[in-house]
């Protein structure tokens, strides 16, 4: 066998493999979060095409999210999350607020196990809520 058919082949293998690692997306999931302060859970479902379904205590909301390919240099990827609908009800924070048309923008780090991550309002672990556990 010629040196000159295996290369591409390894080189393809390669480059098959790294598009598919860049395509997966960390937070595709369910997610499950319990508030300390009041035992108020919420549950976050992200799905393939950017799209989430958010319930907090009893507010139900729709939304649409964003995640960076690539984690920073700190270990932290950005995230973008816009409410489209919230559907109303008392949230995790004890809220009624209609929160439909609001955007959060967060740093999310995973647990090296993927099966974990904190949720955080700059790249400082100090600024952080958590941890947010995978259950699905």
């Amino acid at each position: 066998m010629k040196i000159t058919h295996v290369l591409p082949t390894i080189c393809l293998t390669a480059f098959a493999t790294l598009v598919n690692a860049e395509a997966v997306n960390p937070l595709n999931g369910t997610w499950e979060w319990v508030n300390i302060k009041n035992s108020c859970v919420e549950t976050y479902i992200f799905g393939v095409e950017n799209s989430a379904h958010i319930t907090s205590g009893e507010e139900t909301s729709k939304a649409q999210y964003e995640i960076s390919e690539k984690p920073s240099e700190k270990g932290f990827y950005a995230v973008s999350l816009k409410i489209l609908v919230d559907e109303g009800g008392k949230d995790c924070g004890e809220s009624m607020e209609n929160n439909s048309g609001e955007v959060y923008k967060k740093f999310v780090m995973f647990h090296p196990s993927g099966q974990q991550y904190v949720s955080c309002d700059t790249e400082d672990i100090k600024d952080c809520v958590g941890p947010f556990k995978r259950i699905q």
